[in-house]
């Protein structure tokens, strides 16, 4: 009787297992974490620049700041790329691990349109200020998914991760007309909540 008690048991676990998708307690797994930190620190180091300019510290230049507008994206696309190919060759197993992917690929996509949205508001009415929202709506919709993660794995690192993008969101759009204050923020949640959630959910996999 408790053999069998024992190998009920150890089915459930099992199929608990494939359910939450093993070891990648962040959902992302390896590559998607890493992808994922990745793009923190090239973004926040990107805003940490033009913080540093604002304040008079760096001064690029008109080419430099072209370079520095783009280069992030460039790399990132690649590491997306190599990420692209790994997923493939490693699919993501577990229904919670899908949904986590689905979420921040939902949101990926909703950035790519909000890129058109704002683009065209700042150029239609030459005002640089109509595009300045677009990171500050970008942070509250990672806030927003981040708390679906939340919901979907029940730990608190990943609801205090989504409460730190909702707050640097909201508060980059109260402060849209001071550019110091605004790029330190968004400098912080990239940093904060992007490259370390990113990495560790990288290390969590690697286990």
């Amino acid at each position: 009787m408790n053999d069998k008690l024992k190998t009920a048991q150890d089915d459930l676990a099992f199929l608990r297992g494939l359910a939450e998708g093993g070891g990648h307690r962040g959902g992302l797994g390896a590559p998607g974490g890493a992808l994922y930190g990745a793009a923190g620190v090239l973004y926040g180091l990107q805003t940490l620049i033009y913080f540093g300019q604002v304040r008079g510290m760096v001064s690029l230049g008109g080419l430099g700041n072209v370079v520095l507008a783009w280069a992030p994206t460039m790399v990132f696309l690649v590491l997306m790329t190599i990420v692209i190919v790994l997923d493939r060759k490693n699919p993501q197993r577990g229904v919670t691990n899908r949904a986590i992917n689905a979420a921040f690929s939902a949101v990926g996509v909703a950035n790519l349109a909000l890129i058109i949205v704002f683009a065209s508001a700042a150029a239609r009415h030459k005002d640089f200020h109509y595009w300045l929202f677009h990171p500050a709506v970008v942070f509250v919709l990672q806030g927003a998914v981040w708390m679906v993660v939340y919901m979907l794995r029940k730990r608190l690192w990943m609801l205090a991760v989504a409460l730190g993008w909702l707050v640097c969101g909201v508060a980059m759009g109260v402060l849209i007309e001071q550019a110091g204050p605004y790029l330190l923020i968004a400098t912080i949640g990239l940093f904060g909540f992007m490259a370390i959630p990113g990495f560790h959910m990288m290390r969590q996999a690697l286990r």
